[in-house]
């Protein structure tokens, strides 16, 4: 498919009701209102082709720029590409579910990004940083994890996430939760550190969300004996 074909399916496939809730979640930039299964399916069909995937990353549209992360070849997107985006939009689910999902996609860039992203200055750096390293801790093997700096982190969050901005507040959060569930060496730490910081608050936009007790997520994952399980990243 040509760039101008996918943009014209997208805006085929997009309703209001989707408009509408992306919107509520704090979409900034230019959207058709495309439902995740309507992406998924349209990205089977295309497949890798990272000419593509690199025109519909920069197209500025909440929609192309999502479908993107299942089409570009990380192997291929530099930092600087994906910074660009991190400048272009605050919206979270571009920064959390495509920036991020892409840097670790590949194990390279996932170290390059994470290193001169997470005590940047932007605040959006350091949400995306937090939101990538959570990633890491979900779906790789611990063997290519700095366990030590982990642990590092998790301290970090405990004396300064309260003084931190909304999205990465709730990123830190995440990470609190990936720690305790995908390590199990740090999962006692994990939850005292969760209980040590109290409920995170996060403003979540015209939305129903809620974060969660990050203590109570990972003693929930515990009873299901499933601590140290990894997921794939799709």
């Amino acid at each position: 498919m040509e760039y101008s074909d996918v943009l014209k399916s997208l805006e085929k496939s997009g309703t209001e009701q989707a408009r509408k809730i992306y919107t509520n979640h704090g979409a900034d930039i230019p959207l058709f209102g495309v439902s995740m299964k309507d992406l998924k399916v349209l990205a089977k069909k295309i497949k890798t082709n990272h000419e593509l995937g690199t025109k519909l990353l920069f197209s500025n549209n909440v929609d192309a720029i999502y479908l993107s992360r299942w089409i570009v070849d990380p192997k291929q997107i530099r930092r600087s590409e994906l910074e660009s985006i991190l400048i272009s939009t605050n919206y979270y689910m571009i920064i959390d579910n495509v920036v991020a999902h892409i840097a670790a996609s590949d194990y390279k860039l996932a170290k390059e990004c994470l290193e001169k992203w997470q005590f940047h200055e932007n605040s959006t750096f350091r949400q995306a940083a937090y939101s990538l390293y959570t990633l890491i801790l979900t779906t790789y093997d611990n063997n290519k994890i700095d366990l030590d700096n982990v642990e590092k982190t998790i301290y970090f969050i405990k004396d300064n996430i309260h003084d931190e901005s909304n999205r990465v507040r709730y990123s830190m959060n995440g990470f609190i939760i990936a720690s305790g569930i995908y390590i199990p060496t740090l999962t006692l730490l994990s939850k005292e550190v969760s209980e040590y910081i109290g409920k995170v608050k996060v403003y979540m936009g015209k939305t129903s969300c809620k974060v969660p007790y990050a203590k109570k997520y990972i003693e929930k994952v515990e009873s299901m004996n499933k601590i140290g399980f990894k997921r794939k990243l799709t």
